[in-house]
């Protein structure tokens, strides 16, 4: 499941639903299930290709900077854009060619970029709503992320080869920098607004980094194992386990950053201080494992969870301190719509480790080539006579 705000307007995405509204207004919430939409592209569609076993689960979605769009992919290989203003309404159905892993509106609002798994970048039209996209650049490997400078002028990518890749938008192909230093994969980048070249990213390696990136020089980077938590003793070096970075975002004026690693109870709160640096301010234990988290303005975070009976809360900065705050009956209203569409949304809801698949496999061959050379030098010493047995040996260590 996901959470996504921007501008006053809120939307809650799990399974093949879409639940939308406003955060403090009694407007009546936009339900939208993509299951509805039409099940395979048209005979002239960018990829004819539909098998039974797709599904309509939503895999990205997003709002533009004004909160005046948003835009979704699925299973199926659909980009769905709606127009949210004065109401949510669903503007274009279009098809991409292969399912995408990430989704982002440019500055302007005129292009939405959606990252595919086999490594390229896309652009389609908002205005032009039935255009077909056009490829802007490529990765050789599978793209987790990607954010747009808000000068417009950068689209910085990251895939599961450990690179952070900072291109150019009007000829990608030209590639700026790259910022290099994670081991694992990297998953997560987020730009702090109002912070000139700063970039942060998230990685399969357990850190969270602060970039410069028309330079891409690393300004810092925190292990999320070097942060202790109230809620988990400290234990043995050894047995540190790596937890990837699910989520992070920014607050609107990029002062404070919030993260989520898969599998923790908690969220790790930072701010952004002159230097450029990042401080650790806090750690929120909760008592469930959070599916995600956005920013509503400076001293409020949403905070959305897979417990039907409490999907949401919200967290605020109060007494120079984040903590959780009773819901408003806005927010219970919103609550009740999300467990009165649970069965519906549920089947996205998963707590198991998301990220496990992407992380290097280490492979030491070198035991099963002994054993299978020691089996070879056994046949072929049975089929020998005593007497060629040592000359045969001699001629193999030779």
């Amino acid at each position: 499941m996901m959470l996504r705000l921007r501008a006053g307007r809120l939307c809650v995405t799990g399974s093949s639903r879409l639940l939308g509204g406003r955060t403090r207004a009694d407007d009546t919430f936009f339900n939208f299930d993509c299951a509805d939409l039409e099940q395979s592209p048209p005979a002239s569609g960018q990829d004819p290709s539909s098998s039974a076993s797709d599904s309509d689960k939503i895999l990205a979605a997003a709002f533009s900077s004004s909160g005046d769009y948003f835009a979704l992919t699925d299973d199926r290989k659909r980009l769905v854009l709606f127009k949210t203003s004065p109401s949510w309404e669903k503007i274009s159905v279009r098809w991409v060619s292969r399912r995408c892993t990430s989704l982002i509106f440019s500055p302007c609002e005129l292009r939405i970029l959606v990252a595919d798994k086999s490594g390229d970048v896309f652009s389609f039209s908002v205005t032009e709503s039935q255009k077909e996209g056009r490829l802007e650049l490529g990765h050789l490997s599978m793209l987790l992320d990607l954010v747009v400078t808000l000068d417009g002028q950068y689209i910085i990518t990251c895939d599961r080869d450990e690179k952070i890749r900072v291109s150019l938008w009007e000829a990608p192909h030209v590639i700026s920098a790259f910022c290099l230093g994670h081991t694992e994969f990297v998953s997560q980048l987020a730009l702090p607004s109002g912070r000139e070249k700063l970039l942060l990213s998230g990685s399969g390696d357990g850190t969270l980094r602060l970039w410069r990136y028309d330079t891409g020089q690393e300004l810092q980077s925190f292990t999320i194992n070097s942060i202790q938590r109230p809620d988990v003793p400290l234990k043995d070096p050894g047995e540190i386990k790596r937890f990837a970075v699910s989520r992070i975002c920014c607050s609107p004026n990029g002062e404070q950053v919030a993260m989520l690693c898969d599998g923790v109870p908690g969220i790790y709160l930072f701010s952004v201080t002159t230097g450029p640096r990042l401080a650790h301010s806090q750690y929120v234990a909760l008592t469930y494992i959070p599916l995600d988290v956005d920013f509503e303005d400076l001293a409020s975070l949403w905070v959305l969870s897979a417990i039907k009976e409490n999907p949401i809360e919200l967290i605020q900065y109060r007494d120079e301190r984040w903590q959780l705050v009773p819901l408003d009956d806005h927010m219970k209203e919103l609550s009740g719509a999300i467990r009165k569409n649970w069965e519906q949304m549920e089947g996205s809801v998963t707590l198991e480790d998301r990220f496990s698949a992407l992380y290097k496999a280490v492979f030491d061959n070198m035991a099963s080539y002994l054993q299978k050379k020691e089996a070879r030098l056994q046949i072929e010493k049975r089929k020998l006579s005593p007497g060629q047995v040592r000359s045969a040996i001699k001629i193999q260590k030779t």
